[in-house]
C-alpha cells in the first residue's frame, strides 16, 4: 500500500498523549496515528493484519516454542526453541511477512553452534527436510547452509493445490510446529540415522494429513 506525507493541524495535548501511547507500544507516532484512524474508519492495514496473524500464531504454538520478547516488530515475529542434544543448542525462528509478491513471506531458521559435528548433523537434517517436503508437498522454495535455513511461505489448499493470497496464523504455526517437532525428533534419535529419518518423516506426514492449508 502506498504511503504519502500529509499535513495535519493537531492539538499539542493530543500529540503528547499520542507520543506517550506510541512509546508504550513501541511504535512510531505516524504508525500509531495511522492505526487509530484505520480502526476508526473500519480499515485493516498491513500492520494490523500481521499483528493478528502473529497473535494467532502465539496461541497455536507448542509449549516448547516461545516468542522472543522484545524482538518482534510489525512485520517480523521471532521464536526460540531448544534441542535436547548435549548442550541444548537454541534454534531461532523468524517469520517475516511481505507486503506483496508471490508469497506471504518467509521463515528463517538459525542455530548457533561452534561444533563442527553438530553443524554437519544439522545439514543432514535440512537435506532430509527438503526431500520430505518434495515428497509430501511438492517442490518448495527452500534453501539452507550451515546452521541456517530459509523457506518461502506459499499457502495452498491441500485438496486441489489452489494457491491462496493470504494465510492465517494457525497455518503458519502448524508448519513451524511440524518443522520444530521433526528437528527435535531427528536429534533425539541421531545415533540411529534410519530411526531419526523415520521420526522426522512421521512429523511431516502428520502435518500434511492434519491440515487443509499447506505451506
Amino acid at each position: 500500500m502506498a504511503k504519502s506525507i500529509y499535513s495535519l493541524v493537531l492539538d499539542d495535548e493530543v500529540i503528547s498523549l499520542i507520543d506517550r501511547m506510541a512509546y508504550a507500544e513501541g511504535a512510531s507516532r505516524s504508525a500509531l496515528i495511522n492505526r487509530l484512524l484505520a480502526e476508526r474508519v473500519g480499515y485493516s492495514t498491513h500492520e494490523m493484519r500481521t499483528r493478528d496473524i502473529f497473535r494467532r500464531m502465539e496461541d497455536m504454538l507448542t509449549d516448547s516454542l516461545l516468542p522472543m520478547l522484545g524482538e518482534s516488530t510489525d512485520s517480523t515475529f521471532r521464536l526460540r526453541s531448544a534441542l535436547s542434544y548435549k548442550y541444548n543448542p537454541t534454534v531461532k525462528y523468524t517469520v517475516a511477512l511481505a507486503r506483496d509478491g508471490a508469497s506471504i513471506g518467509e521463515l528463517r531458521v538459525q542455530v548457533r553452534s561452534r561444533s563442527d559435528g553438530f553443524t554437519l548433523m544439522m545439514l543432514q537434517f535440512f537435506r532430509l527436510w527438503e526431500k520430505l517436503e518434495e515428497a509430501y508437498i511438492g517442490k518448495t522454495d527452500l534453501s539452507f547452509g550451515p546452521n541456517r535455513l530459509t523457506r518461502r511461505l506459499i499457502p495452498h489448499r491441500k485438496e486441489d493445490g489452489r494457491l491462496l493470497e493470504s494465510a492465517d496464523g494457525e497455518s503458519i504455526a502448524a508448519y513451524i510446529n511440524a518443522l520444530d517437532g521433526a528437528m527435535k525428533a531427528f536429534f533425539s534419535r541421531v545415533d540411529d540415522p534410519a530411526d531419526a529419518a523415520a521420526a522426522a518423516e512421521s512429523r511431516m506426514a502428520e502435518y500434511v494429513n492434519s491440515n487443509e492449508v499447506i505451506m
